[in-house]
């Protein structure tokens, strides 16, 4: 299975998108939004659908944290002990303020999750569209998860 059809089973069973999504249905609009109390909150600009968002996506499915609040925490602190988010700076912010906040609600999960990280290495210094190209199972041995 290929990492893009990975990523859109992922989405599909996480209930990001419906079933049969495609790359044009991953990210509607050009903002990321989690859910708090069943609403919709912005909290990330996309400035390229097919750029670095791909990867922190698959980084969601590889390292196995959910799409959620503690997730996000999680896979926050685990792409910054992975090898961090390169010269992507808007991830670097997005990356430390999550961390920050899974310190603050999540402190044992979180650290669990950097701990982990330091054994790993994530994909952001890979070309997402080569990325999706290849087998998922080349991903999670690349990336030690």
């Amino acid at each position: 299975m290929t990492a893009e059809e990975a990523l859109n089973r992922h989405f599909a069973e996480t209930g990001i998108h419906p079933e049969g999504c495609t790359r044009s249905d991953w990210y509607p609009g050009h903002v990321v939004s989690l859910k708090i109390g069943g609403r919709s909150l912005p909290i990330f600009p996309i400035l390229d659908r097919d750029g670095p968002i791909v990867l922190h996506d698959l980084h969601h499915l590889l390292a196995g944290y959910p799409p959620t609040w503690r997730g996000e925490a999680e896979v926050a602190a685990w792409e910054i002990a992975s090898g961090g988010c390169r010269w992507h700076l808007l991830y670097w912010i997005d990356r430390l303020t999550f961390l920050l906040v899974g310190l603050i609600a999540a402190p044992g999960a979180t650290w669990r999750a950097f701990a982990r990280g330091r054994h790993s290495r994530n994909l952001y210094d890979r070309e997402p569209e080569a990325v999706l190209r290849m087998q998922i199972e080349a991903l999670e041995s690349y990336v030690g998860a």
